[in-house]
């Protein structure tokens, strides 16, 4: 928990992570339908009734990225000074019957990273610092229950942390936005249906969270970098992050390999990713449309896994979502490209004991701004690209009692 909130959450399907547990990591993110770690009720919270009657479980799934950030305007090429991110992610599994299971997990479900030093077109004369540190951290409680010996159903719910800090360049004026936060709360429901002996099929759905406005900033601008201007109090308006589905299948094909397959879809459009709004309450009390421009997300994932022997399991997959940034949205501090991804895992178990590691590739992803920009007074990014690419090194383990 301390490494997560220590540091700013990076993801790559949009602001969320591809996968949460080791084992969905190295299989591309896929984990609806398998539901072999306690972390898998983040998504679908019906996989709570695979943990064995019994014997209580914890994992634990670490992630650090190592994102190359290029933010490319009419005065040059300017990198992004982030350069590594830890991510971590804990739950724990306790059954209380042969058909009742909960849990809980703590989980660092989106944000954005970025910080640049570079020169405007109406702020020529000096590099600006400009970025972002958003952080959305979730708290779980879940619980499944097992209709029949094939059929489980899961629910619960979770109230989310959303915290924010910004800077950027809009026309003629260097605007600060000072850190801010929102609470808010939401659901989730999941089913897991084991058809056969090898097929099983998993759906997990969440809900938007809904939340405060995000309150306690303070918000500054300073005119062609020389006349700083307090602002008062700000806040982000209506604070709303995105409800998923996904639904999934895996097939054991032998005794040695596995099949995975998800499918998912993520609502940016209705949420603050896609329009959000910052107020201010001061001298002068301002609105200020930011319009992200985030639109719904599909992602596809194929992933596999081959039991080498009895201890050693590999993990290969596949992610790809579409991005939901567009050009004519293009805002250097808050776009997240990444569409295409290659993931390996190597994990070994023993009776009650496991440890793993792997690693995720963001293929390289790059995106211009058109020439016109529909970020207020944003004539910086118009003619501005970007370029991402991203490297992850993914540990975990777990263990039984």
């Amino acid at each position: 928990m301390l490494v997560t909130c220590a540091a700013p959450v990076r993801a790559s399907n949009g602001v969320e992570l591809t996968g949460i547990s080791l084992q969905a990591r190295a299989r591309g993110g896929a984990d609806v339908a398998v539901g072999d770690s306690a972390l898998s009720q983040i998504d679908n919270p019906a996989t709570l009734s695979l943990t064995s009657h019994g014997r209580s479980r914890f994992d634990f799934a670490g992630q650090l990225v190592f994102p190359e950030v290029s933010w490319n305007n009419p005065f040059g090429s300017y990198q992004s000074e982030v350069r590594v991110i830890p991510i971590g992610d804990v739950a724990v599994a306790f059954p209380a019957s042969d058909r009742f299971t909960w849990g809980l997990a703590f989980h660092g479900k989106s944000g954005l990273a970025t910080r640049y030093r570079a020169r405007h077109l109406l702020i020529p004369f000096q590099e600006r610092r400009v970025g972002s540190d958003c952080k959305n951290l979730g708290l779980y409680l879940n619980g499944a229950y097992k209709l029949t010996d094939k059929l489980s159903v899961g629910g619960g719910i979770r109230g989310e942390l959303l915290t924010s800090e910004f800077s950027a360049v809009l026309g003629p004026a260097d605007v600060d936005f000072g850190r801010g936060y929102a609470y808010g709360l939401g659901f989730q429901l999941g089913m897991h249906y084991q058809a056969t002996e090898t097929i099983a099929f998993g759906i997990g759905y969440r809900s938007p969270t809904w939340a405060n406005d995000l309150r306690g900033g303070r918000a500054r601008a300073s005119l062609f970098g020389v006349l700083p201007i307090p602002l008062g109090d700000a806040n982000i308006d209506k604070v709303r992050l995105p409800q998923r589905v996904a639904a999934g299948a895996a097939w054991d094909v032998t005794d040695w390999c596995k099949l995975v397959g998800e499918v998912r879809w993520l609502n940016y459009s209705n949420s603050i990713w896609s329009n959000l709004t910052v107020a201010t309450s001061g001298v002068v009390d301002l609105r200020v449309p930011i319009p992200m421009g985030y639109r719904d997300q599909w992602v596809f994932i194929a992933g596999a896994e081959f039991k080498l022997d009895e201890q050693w399991t590999l993990g290969v997959g596949y992610n790809y979502g579409r991005t939901p940034a567009t050009d004519k949205h293009l805002f250097p501090v808050g776009t997240v490209l990444a569409e295409h991804h290659a993931s390996v895992g190597l994990r070994y178990a023993r009776d009650n004991w496991w440890v793993g590691a792997g690693y995720i590739l963001g293929f390289n992803s790059s995106m211009g701004g058109g020439g016109r920009s529909m970020i207020p007074l944003g004539i910086d990014y118009g003619p501005s690209s970007i370029e991402q690419t991203q490297h992850s090194l993914i540990v975990g383990f777990g263990f039984e009692w």
